[in-house]
């Protein structure tokens, strides 16, 4: 009894660990893409060499150095426009409205809707007189 239960459990867990289609072209795509990868990675590596021995230092140094300040002036620009956002987030009250958070050109879209919850809070005037129905005889409301 036991030893039957043991092959059932090696069947099941074999089943589990077998490559299915998708795997194995994911798997060709990577192997693929890292080989192109390493051989651009190669190419830049040798064009770099090549052209840093043929290149004047000071070109290297201004290279630097434009880059350094667009990647701070991008940084900056970020930074403020993240700011604003954030500031403009916080003084918009979205409460009581609909509204649809669309990124990447409407790619990832949310839509957030607004439903009072009349069930739970009843803002009707309440009720100060009442009138008493009394049931008549042959109205069938009588029992």
């Amino acid at each position: 009894m036991w030893f039957s239960r043991l092959f059932k459990r090696r069947k099941s867990e074999d089943a589990e660990k077998r490559p299915t289609v998708t795997q194995g072209i994911f798997y060709l795509y990577l192997i693929i893409g890292l080989q192109v990868l390493f051989v651009f990675a190669l190419m830049a590596i040798i064009i770099t060499i090549g052209k840093v021995l043929a290149t004047p230092l000071w070109v290297f140094l201004f290279t630097f150095l434009v880059g350094v300040g667009g990647c701070m002036y991008i940084y900056r620009k970020a930074k403020s426009q993240f700011r604003r956002f954030k500031e403009t987030l916080q003084r918009v009250d979205l409460s009581d409205r609909n509204y649809e958070i669309s990124l990447m050109g409407g790619v990832l879209t949310m839509r957030v809707e607004h439903h009072p919850r009349t069930l739970l809070e009843d803002h009707s005037p309440p009720v100060l007189e009442a009138e008493t129905v009394k049931a008549q005889p042959g109205s069938g409301l009588a029992g």
